[in-house]
Order: C-alpha cells, then structure tokens, then sequence
C-alpha cells in the first residue's frame, strides 16, 4: 500500500528528471560547441557508423538528406543524433504513460519513437509543395539562358540568386560550389539530386544530363515547366477544397454552439417557470 501510495510522486519525479536531461542531451546533440558534449556526439555517431560498417548507417544518413531533416530537426543531425534523439523521445513517453498505466506507457512510448520517423517524410511533402514555384522559375530561367547560348551550370548558379525557398537556394549553392572545386558537374549533380525526394527535382537533373550531351533540352524543359504549373493549380484547388472544408466545419460549430445556447436557455426558462408554478 506504501509502495502503490508514492507511486505518483515517484513517477512525477523519474518524469522531470528524464525530461529535463532529455531536454540538456537534445540540446548537446543538435547544437554541439568543442567541448565534451561535441565530442562524445561524434564518438557516439563513430561508433554506430563503425558497426554497422557503413550499410544501414549510409542509408539512414541519405534518407534523414533526401527529406530535409536538417532544416526540421536541426544542421547538425547525423544518424547517431536521429537515433538518439529517437530513443529518448520514446523514453519520455512511456515514463509519461506510465504515470497512467503500464499499457499507456507502451503506446506513448512506441508514439513517441515513431514520431520524428513519421513526421520528417511528412514535412519533407509539405517543402516539396512549397517549392514548386521556384521550380517552375528554375525551368523556366534555364530554358531561356540555355537558349541564349548560357552554360548550364552558370544557368543553374544565376537560378540560386532567384529562388525564395532556403533549402532550395542553399542545395544550389553547394552544387555550383562543388562544380567549381572539383570540376565533376555529374558527381555535383547527383549529390543535389539526392538532397530532394521530388519528382520534379529529379526530371530537372536528368534535363541538365540530356543538356550537358546533347544540347537538346530546351522543349523538355518547357514541358516540364508546364508539369509543374498544372501540378500548382492542382495544390491550389487542394487547398481551397481544404478552406471550404475548414470554414463549413466552423459554420456548423457556430450553428450547433448558437442551437445548444438556445436549448439550453429554453430549458432553463421552462424549469424556472414549473417551479413557480409549484
């Protein structure tokens, strides 16, 4: 009985101290200075690429590039942070849980391990939407100055200049700045293939292929600008859809607020007034 009685002060307690160290350890890992915490981060991430010799570590470390994961976590996530940072979230929700039940400690822990896994692909789609202006804009820019006699990777590093969208500009940037230091335009397009999971991302590198050996990939660049302006409208009406969605269900939650208030008051009314009858 003592044991069951402290039971809730004691899981109170594990909870604060596994959040506020989770919370510290979170912090160590994403934004390391060159001290201790830096180093053991890279020990950590070592030993992980070490023993796994470089199979499952290599593809995780492509997945967590191709979907943004650095500008939705934090710069300085690699395999052995995500990893990390996966284990302890799923730590603080079974603690969280079994404040409640062993059971609910099961669910929120497995919900909360599964969370940034599920979460990053989603926030990937939603960047992927919202680069398909500046898309469209890199066609289009390239299609012109290729016709105008530009060079194709001079092309692509005046588009950087024009994009809006960071984590587009900042793959541009790096691609043109390899092309410069290693002077291997097909190694350095590659790799800004593989920092996107988009359909659009990849029809873009295969143009600039077509048009690094055959010169023909002005038409094909019009196509596909074309792909991507139909592709904006259908988001657009996506959206709207959504609004009108959003707005009928507010109309509905006002009109059935407004129905309750007036049964509500009714009922009142007539029970005050059987009770003056009395």
């Amino acid at each position: 009985m003592e044991i069951m009685a402290h039971y809730g002060v004691v899981s109170n307690a594990l909870i604060l101290v596994t959040g506020f160290l989770a919370a510290a350890l979170s912090r160590m890992l994403l934004y390391p200075g060159k001290g201790f915490a830096y180093l053991k981060g890279a020990e950590f991430a070592g030993m992980i690429r070490k023993k796994s010799q470089n199979a499952w570590y290599a593809r995780l470390d492509l997945w967590l590039r191709k979907n943004g994961a650095s500008y939705h976590i934090g710069k300085k996530i690699d395999p052995g942070r995500f990893i990390a940072l996966c284990i302890m979230s799923g730590c603080m929700g079974f603690l969280a849980g079994m404040s409640v039940s062993v059971f609910m400690g099961i669910v929120l822990g497995s919900l909360t391990l599964l969370f940034l896994p599920l979460s990053i692909p989603a926030l990937n789609r939603a960047d992927s939407k919202a680069m398909l202006p500046d898309i469209r804009l890199i066609y289009h820019s390239l299609g012109v100055q290729i016709k105008s006699g530009v060079y194709v990777t001079d092309a692509l590093a005046e588009c950087s200049t024009s994009v809006t969208n960071v984590r587009l500009k900042d793959a541009l940037s790096e691609f043109y700045a390899e092309v410069i230091m290693k002077s291997d335009i097909y190694a350095s397009l590659e790799r800004f293939r593989s920092a996107f999971d988009d359909r659009y991302i990849d029809s873009l590198c295969i143009t600039v292929v077509q048009a690094l050996e055959s010169g023909q990939a002005v038409e094909l660049l019009g196509d596909i600008a074309e792909q991507v302006r139909d592709m904006e409208e259908e988001v657009f009406e996506s959206r709207k859809a959504s609004l009108d969605r959003l707005l009928t269900l507010c109309q509905l939650l006002v009109l059935g607020a407004v129905l309750a208030t007036s049964l509500y008051t009714c009922v009142i009314y007539m029970m005050s007034r059987a009770v003056g009858f009395r």
